[in-house]
């Protein structure tokens, strides 16, 4: 329980502070509005609000007895109207009870709106994905496309069907295993051209002739042989006199070959058909052709027959080659060569032994040598290609895929480093978009928890219609409509009435002040906190009557005697203790005389432990006295003693002036109004001198009352320039000229003093 309290540097609230001491079970404060009773309140609600609820501003207040971990603060205030009577802002009409209700609803609200923002960010982030995937597709079917063109360079190998055919996805694939192992050297279009031509469009045959080699070496010997002789001068007997006739006239063959007929002729000169050539010149033609020479002449016709046989040989060998293999035609050709030079060279042969003197050169086969190679190599390549042609035909094929293969390369490599891009994008985007998805869970399952810990309102909300039943509130009631984020939402219906119809809409603030507080006294006399179950309530009740009828106020007034209600009326009974043990203290603040009186009315059968406190202000500052009576009798009776208190403090602070003359302005209406004076009455007092410096502050009054009863016109310029800053003396003396004129024995009793 509180014992005492110190109010210190706040509000109204001196810096030397205010202690209120030797606070009892029940304590009543009275005072006026501004007086400083909400702050005591507010305090006394600060100790067992919320850190983060807390008011600022009372870091200098203290207080002993007030224990957070046994006791529980219940404050019903306008704050509690506010969190606890909440009207629904999406539904006309409609509200719902508890404050624990109406936070947790806001926090699931809070945690929807946060759930949706994070799904538009997943939506931003799946379009995001999409978009990147299909841009990612595109490039992808783009390449597939690509690689797949590059097989048209390859339509005219009709006798060709590479793999995969149809099939784009394993056409690519098959590239990308070629790109992993590509040879550095990679055959022109133009070298598979003439493979393929090779491989498919000629017919292969095996080569079973061969180029003899042997018979190509007895031709180079040969040629040997015979050029030995052509470069040698072969002459006859120099010394013989008819050697220079032959010589000079290159008569060597002619002469020889006629000498080859004197044995037919019987001597006669087969040239000029006379017996001219007789012994002697015989003899010097037989000794100009001696052996030797005749046995090089011959040596050289021997030589000729056996080149032009074993020419003939090698060249039928040739023409049977041709017969089964001429690559571009290069057999034939060298067929053709070949005779011409041997053709030649005959010619030279024969020309050499006509004219022995004369130094000849043939040409030699060894300048084919390097065709006949080729040929030989081409023979050999080919038979090993038609021993080989199958396995030539798939190694064909897996050159065309490495030539596709050089042609994608740069796009694939391309490709590849788009699609790590792609892959890190995507990948950040599904670790982003799985994160989000995570928070949503988590703030779900916050949702579920704070679905959990809702309060059930419904009996209180039945409890309050029986109270109002019981008190004669026939006008509506408290009915459930719908249930949202497991919180009940309630609306006032009349009877005989929809629900389309909002009584909630008519209703005054005070009678949404009066359902909040049947709403309060239900937790006062149970519970909605599992976790405060255990504790005592410390109740604090500030002005609950604002705006209330007399019958509402006289049902608030009956239900805080019921809280603050004795434990019996037996001798043994302890009248000090609360009949409800769950009650600790009660603080009741009000400015409302007639509640004051009804609540703390001494017949009704309350705690016992009880204090009064009358709060007021000196000057700026708020003054308390407490009483275990209660003091002031009425309402009017209390107007007068702040007068009187007001007008015996030294200095009569201007401050004051208008609470003064507004109280001033009540206690003349509050007279008038009983005597019966009535506005004719009033005439009378402007007769008094209009010349007197205090003229107006009497018209004032009477304007204050004739315009408004029951407040102060602040707003009046008349009113409030002038009495604002009036010296507070010239106020009470009007006041005393004012009832020395309509009740002066009456003033002189309720303010014990004499008027002359």
């Amino acid at each position: 329980m509180i014992n005492s309290i110190t109010m210190k540097k706040v509000a109204t609230f001196a810096d030397t502070g205010v202690q209120i001491s030797d606070l009892k079970k029940v304590n009543f404060f009275f005072g006026f509005n501004g007086s400083g009773k909400s702050t005591i309140a507010k305090y006394i609600h600060n100790l067992g609000a919320e850190l983060s609820k807390q008011i600022p501003g009372f870091e200098s207040c203290s207080n002993i007895g007030y224990d957070p971990a046994s006791q529980w603060i219940l404050t019903f205030n306008d704050t509690f109207v506010q969190e606890n009577f909440i009207r629904s802002t999406e539904l006309k009409g409609v509200f719902s009870l508890n404050q624990a209700n109406a936070r947790i609803d806001e926090l699931i609200k809070d945690a929807e709106t946060q759930v949706i923002a994070l799904e538009k960010q997943i939506n931003r982030y799946d379009t995001l994905d999409k978009k990147i995937k299909l841009d990612k597709k595109k490039n992808a079917d783009d390449l597939l496309e690509y690689c797949w063109e590059q097989r048209n360079i390859f339509g005219a190998y009709s006798k060709i069907s590479l793999a995969h055919s149809g099939r784009k996805e394993n056409n690519i694939r098959k590239i990308k295993e070629k790109l992993k192992i590509l040879p550095t050297s990679i055959p022109s279009i133009e070298e598979l051209n003439y493979e393929y031509q090779l491989l498919y469009e000629k017919e292969i045959k095996n080569v079973s002739t061969e180029i003899d080699i042997s018979m190509y070496k007895d031709i180079r010997r040969v040629e040997s042989g015979l050029n030995e002789l052509l470069h040698e001068v072969i002459i006859g007997k120099e010394d013989v006199d008819i050697a220079h006739l032959i010589n000079s006239l290159k008569i060597r063959s002619w002469v020889e070959t006629g000498l080859g007929y004197l044995d037919q002729t019987g001597g006669v000169c087969p040239f000029c058909q006379k017996n001219t050539i007789d012994k002697s010149l015989r003899e010097q033609f037989e000794r100009f052709f001696d052996d030797t020479y005749r046995e090089k002449i011959k040596l050289l016709q021997t030589l000729k027959s056996e080149y032009e046989q074993t020419i003939k040989k090698f060249l039928t060998s040739l023409t049977n080659i041709e017969n089964e293999f001429n690559p571009d035609n290069l057999v034939s050709s060298t067929i053709r060569k070949l005779e011409r030079i041997s053709s030649a060279n005959i010619e030279i042969i024969n020309s050499k032994i006509n004219y022995p003197n004369e130094i000849k050169t043939i040409s030699s086969v060894n300048s084919k040598e390097l065709a006949l190679s080729q040929l030989l190599s081409k023979i050999v390549t080919n038979n090993k290609i038609y021993s080989q042609l199958n396995i030539k035909k798939e190694a064909f094929e897996e050159k065309i895929w490495e030539f596709m293969a050089q042609k994608c390369e740069i796009n694939i490599r391309a490709f590849n480093t788009r699609e790590k891009k792609y892959q890190r994008i995507i990948e950040s985007i599904s670790n982003y978009i799985s994160d989000r998805h995570k928070v949503i869970d988590d703030i779900n399952q916050d949702i579920d928890d704070l679905r959990s810990h809702t309060v059930n309102t419904k009996e209180a909300v039945d409890k309050i219609n029986i109270i109002l039943k019981n008190a004669g509130f026939n006008g509506f009631q408290i009915k459930e409509r719908e249930t949202k984020n497991n919180i009940s939402l309630y609306f006032l219906k009349r009877p005989n009435e929809t629900e389309t119809r909002s009584v909630f809409e008519t209703l005054s603030e005070g009678e949404k002040s009066f359902i909040a507080f049947l709403y309060f006294y239900q937790l006062c006399i149970g519970t909605d906190d599992i976790n405060k179950s255990n504790k005592k309530k410390i109740i604090v009740i500030d002005d609950p009557v604002s705006s209330l009828d007399s019958q509402a106020l006289f049902l608030v007034s009956t239900l805080i005697h019921s809280l603050i209600r004795r434990k019996g009326e037996n001798p043994n009974s302890d009248k000090k203790q609360f009949h409800n043990i769950n009650i600790k203290q009660v603080f009741i603040f009000t400015h409302n005389f007639y509640f004051y009186k009804e609540v703390s009315f001494e017949k009704r059968p309350i705690c016992t432990d009880s204090w009064h406190y009358y709060i007021s202000k000196s000057g700026d500052c708020s003054i308390v006295e407490g009483n275990e009576k209660r003091k002031v009798f009425d309402e009017y009776s209390l107007m007068w003693s702040t007068i009187k208190k007001i007008k015996s403090s030294p200095g009569n602070d201007p401050y004051m002036n208008i609470m003064v003359s507004n109280t001033m302005r009540r206690i003349i209406e509050s007279y008038v109004n009983f005597i019966g004076l009535g506005k004719d009455s009033w005439a009378s007092l402007f007769q008094g001198d209009i010349h007197d410096p205090n003229y107006y502050i009497k018209c004032a009054f009477i304007s204050s009352i004739n315009d408004e009863s029951h407040k102060i016109g602040v707003l009046d310029n008349l009113y409030y320039q002038k009495i604002v800053i009036e010296q507070p003396q010239n106020l009470f003396n009007v006041f005393a000229k004012i009832f020395k004129e309509i009740g002066k024995e009456h003033y002189e009793l309720m303010m014990n003093e004499q008027l002359e």
